[in-house]
């Protein structure tokens, strides 16, 4: 499932698109597994470029953190 996000980090507006991969319960067969969340398009303050490829990827897994305690 594909979702648009805003998150406030720091003072500064960071906006994208993510996919989220849902959390599957536990089998007999298979263990449980968490919700998996990849931001795949990230800009800052409205800006028009895409700026995954430059941002700090820790900023990136706290926008994936907060997406996927939301779900």
């Amino acid at each position: 499932m594909n979702i648009y996000f805003d998150e406030i980090i720091e003072g500064f507006r960071f906006t994208g698109n993510a996919e989220i991969e849902p959390a599957e319960p536990a089998t007999d067969i298979d263990p449980a597994w968490p919700a998996l969340v990849t931001v795949y398009a990230l800009h800052i303050d409205g800006s028009h470029k895409d700026c995954i490829e430059i941002i700090d990827p820790a900023i990136v897994q706290s926008i994936e953190k907060m997406i996927a305690e939301d779900v």
